[in-house]
């Protein structure tokens, strides 16, 4: 009986060291070449540069991203947490990785091997930024091997503010939306303290798949969404009951701005476009978030065209 547990234990251990061994040597191969943190020290948005009238009415807007970028200060508690029960409820208390997700979407994927799903991921929120500011989008072994190690090592250079900082302003919730304050305005016209928590919960659950969830076109398919995040504040005791309960019976009302409602001056417009560029160049334009305040009064270029064409 002595030497059958002798050898057991031998094999454990043997086992235990072959599988760190195998670790260590996964991390040396894939931690080679990968991308410089540089990016995350001296981080610069693409923003979207904006052109208003001589009164302050909006005019144009010029981006490759239309993003608005608010710093975490800025965020609502109440957003914060939604995104949290939607995509990493332990961000404040894991180093960067999640192993019981890894180890549990490994599982289900396993069991989706013979099928065309996709496969799930189990990143958490720093393992997105990861990928969003430094990788790809590939779906591969080697690319989710690479976020983790970069994840783990960003946990040491950044904050877990700023980390969140980074996720919620880079983050694509679709209808042209980089992160959570332009999708405040482009879903529901309003800044994001200006939010209720129907629309928060809505923003929360669009991470896994903004296209699938959209307001309009895929309404019953945003409001389950919408409200299994509120159910999953409510697993959390973030939110009462009846709190949860209220708000999932709320329609999602999206208040998209007319583009009826700007002024039409297209020939101003793009004059001040080409002026803008040839004294700031292209790039400043379209990646800086330029405030443009020209000299156009709306009344008079109302009049100025019925004159024209009459």
């Amino acid at each position: 009986m002595f030497k059958f547990f002798k050898r057991l234990f031998l094999l454990v251990l043997l086992g235990i060291t072959s599988s760190l061994f195998i670790l260590i040597l996964v991390f040396f191969i894939y931690g080679k070449n990968l991308p410089n943190f540089d990016k995350l020290s001296y981080y610069q948005p693409r923003l979207v540069s904006k052109i208003f009238t001589t009164n302050g009415n909006f005019l144009e807007d010029y981006s490759n991203e239309n993003r608005i970028f608010i710093n975490y200060d800025q965020i609502p508690l109440k957003l914060i947490n939604c995104f949290l029960v939607s995509e990493d409820i332990n961000f404040y208390n894991h180093f960067g990785v999640d192993f019981k997700g890894i180890l549990r979407a490994l599982g289900k994927n396993m069991l989706k091997i013979f099928s065309n799903k996709r496969p799930e991921g189990a990143s958490t929120i720093t393992q997105q930024v990861a990928k969003n500011l430094l990788l790809t989008n590939e779906l591969s072994y080697s690319r989710k091997i690479k976020e983790i190690i970069i994840s783990l090592r960003m946990e040491k250079l950044l904050t877990k503010e700023r980390i969140m900082e980074l996720y919620l302003n880079e983050i694509y919730l679709g209808n042209g939306s980089y992160g959570v304050a332009s999708a405040s305005l482009n879903y529901f016209n309003k800044s994001l303290d200006e939010l209720e928590l129907a629309e928060i919960s809505y923003l929360a659950g669009l991470p896994k798949g903004p296209n699938n969830y959209h307001p309009e076109k895929n309404k019953s398919a945003a409001i389950i969404r919408r409200n299994y995040v509120l159910n999953r504040m409510y697993e959390d005791n973030i939110i009462s009951k009846e709190k949860a309960l209220k708000t999932s019976l709320q329609p999602i009302a999206s208040k998209k701005f007319k583009e009826n409602s700007k002024i039409y001056a297209p020939y101003f417009i793009e004059e001040v476009r080409r002026q803008v560029i040839d004294k700031y160049q292209e790039n400043a334009l379209y990646k800086e978030g330029l405030h443009v305040i020209t000299t156009i009064d709306p009344r008079l270029q109302k009049a100025a065209i019925q004159a024209l064409r009459s």
